[in-house]
């Protein structure tokens, strides 16, 4: 049976595939035969309250997709569409399906801010439960990755590390850069972990946030480390530092090994199919 495959109905559907169809076919037919892989519906945030309730009832989808007709307003829509839904009393998860064409004077990254500013002021309020990103301008790889690190600073899904970091000022006591590059390489591979990095002992327990572990400049050359708020190590040299704080995240039980490269390189294989 196919895991996760959507399509259009056609004759060539495998069994337990999961069938596309639009709010309007669904609500202007008869009830839908039951199937295997169910039916996924997509919605573009301008039918009626009357029609939705419709299709959702003749259909009774797997999951809905919002896909609006335009870029103009779609977040004002999606919160529109999400309240009718709750009047639908649907509880049925709710994917946001958006499109970033490509435009002349626009690159990578204005797509990258552009949508992490439509999906991410959604999730943060707790409308939507996936995303299906179009963009021209984005490799697969590039898309991959900015749709997981879109995820993980939502809340919605953790997948990696998260560093927090101060921007460095004249009070920092060691270079920031290059020691969250070590720490990054050190520990990029526990999801659900957050590691503060901090310049100096001023500002940076404060500034840790909800950070589990931290690594704070305490003086030249020294550092101190930290688990949530609690300094728990002083004065360690920095040289011997990064490998301090593995050894204090194997203490405290968050620890796992890096995965083999082959394993890495089947899971991303796995991603970019899915």
């Amino acid at each position: 049976v196919p895991t996760g495959v959507i399509c259009k109905a056609g004759p060539n559907v495998p069994d337990g595939a999961t069938i596309l169809v639009t709010c309007e076919d669904a609500a202007e037919g008869e009830k839908m035969s039951e199937r295997l892989g169910g039916y996924a519906m997509v919605f573009n945030g301008e039918e009626s309250e009357e029609t939705m309730l419709a299709a959702l009832n003749n259909a009774s989808p797997r999951l809905v997709m919002l896909k609006p007709k335009s870029s103009e307003g779609r977040t004002f829509l999606a919160r529109r569409f999400f309240a009718k839904l709750r009047q639908c009393e649907s509880s049925v998860p709710a994917m946001l399906w958006y499109e970033y064409p490509k435009e002349e004077g626009k690159d990578q990254d204005d797509v990258v801010v552009n949508a992490s500013a439509d999906f991410g002021s959604l999730f943060v309020d707790g409308m939507g439960e996936g995303l299906l990103w179009d963009a021209e301008e984005l490799s697969p790889d590039m898309l991959r990755e900015s749709s997981f690190n879109l995820l993980q600073a939502s809340r919605m899904r953790i997948s990696k590390t998260e560093f927090i970091s101060c921007p460095s000022c004249g009070r920092t006591l060691f270079n920031l850069q290059d020691t969250t590059a070590k720490i990054q390489e050190r520990t990029g591979h526990l999801p659900g972990v957050r590691i503060a990095v901090m310049g100096c002992i001023v500002n940076g327990p404060g500034e840790m946030a909800d950070a589990d572990f931290g690594y704070v400049g305490s003086g030249v050359g020294k550092i101190d480390l930290y688990v949530k708020y609690d300094c728990v190590k002083r004065g360690i040299p920095s040289e011997n530092a990064v490998e301090a704080l593995v050894d204090l995240i194997k203490e405290n039980g968050r620890w796992t090994e890096p995965a083999d490269a082959e394993d890495v390189e089947a899971e991303v294989g796995a991603v970019a199919v899915l």
